[in-house]
């Protein structure tokens, strides 16, 4: 996708299966069957566990060559120890991923709204024993971060001294839906993921060469558009200035996640059609007429 990469948070999902999965697909045959679509995944799974190295050489074997896993560092790393402590840690994450070799992507440092100004200096211990070869990019989540203040620009700058990016969350979507508007399943679903996601703003800033950009839909793929338009066009300026973009669309149940990402890669061509992004066609989305929670 010329140097661009496009995926989903998960690569499986009930619903898909019979649909745009073969029926009756294996757990282990569904990425081989996501990898058809995408060329990359926000691997969430990492955060929670560390996969083992033989799980790391499966996935590896059942995509293709130009495919990028993008994937968390686990929570004992970012969330559980001392950052600036968890040398070992670390070391291990990085002999599993290293299995992935050159179909590892970027890895992803997600740190909690409690690690605030004040403990950069551990960030900064923690990418200094990051070997060059690996790319890193790192998600905050403290308010002061986003005040435009010393404290963003002290972040920004020690992210550009390490080579390292800067996720951006853009919640826009998520948060502008209307619960008051939708039925009771509609709006529990709704309340429940607002609630885990982070209400910060969308601070458009590239500190390393390869942006990741963690899009969040709302109720459904039409209301959610509007929020994604400004993406085609800084898309298009990432890729002129010659960086490699990573964009990880996000449903609220994540079911018409692939349809959300189709409908982006349609518009950026559409817009751009000199430079377009490489199409892939899913069938129509199923339950179409009732909804997605239905």
């Amino acid at each position: 996708m010329n140097h661009c990469y496009i995926g989903c948070p998960i690569w499986t999902h009930p619903s898909w299966f019979g649909h745009i999965y073969p029926t009756k697909s294996a757990q282990a045959n569904s990425l081989v069957a996501y990898s058809q679509y995408f060329n990359s995944v926000e691997g969430n799974s990492s955060f929670y566990h560390l996969p083992d190295v033989v799980t790391l050489a499966r996935w590896a074997k059942s995509v293709p060559q130009n495919f990028k896993f993008t994937l968390k560092f686990p929570s004992t790393i970012s969330h559980q120890g001392n950052l600036s402590q968890s040398h070992k840690l670390v070391e291990q994450a990085l002999i599993h991923f290293s299995v992935l070799k050159d179909k590892l992507g970027s890895l992803m440092l997600q740190l909690p709204a409690s690690f605030n100004p004040a403990s950069l200096d551990a960030l900064a211990s923690f990418l200094a024993v990051i070997p060059t070869q690996f790319k890193i990019a790192v998600e905050v989540r403290h308010p002061d971060f986003f005040a435009k203040g010393d404290s963003e620009r002290h972040l920004n700058q020690l992210l550009q001294g390490f080579n390292a990016d800067r996720i951006i969350m853009d919640t826009r979507a998520l948060f502008a839906c209307n619960t008051h508007a939708l039925n009771a399943k509609q709006a529990s679903l709704i309340r429940e993921v607002q609630e885990k996601k982070p209400r910060l703003p969308t601070h458009v800033v590239a500190t390393g060469q390869r942006p990741i950009v963690r899009f969040v839909g709302g109720v459904d793929i039409e209301q959610s558009k509007p929020f994604y338009q400004p993406w085609l066009h800084k898309l298009k300026q990432w890729l002129d200035e010659g960086k490699s973009p990573s964009l990880f669309f996000h449903m609220p149940d994540n079911q018409d996640a692939p349809w959300l990402a189709e409908a982006f890669i349609h518009d950026f061509n559409r817009l751009f059609p000199q430079q377009p992004l490489k199409r892939f066609s899913l069938p129509p989305r199923f339950r179409q007429q009732q909804g997605m929670f239905d």
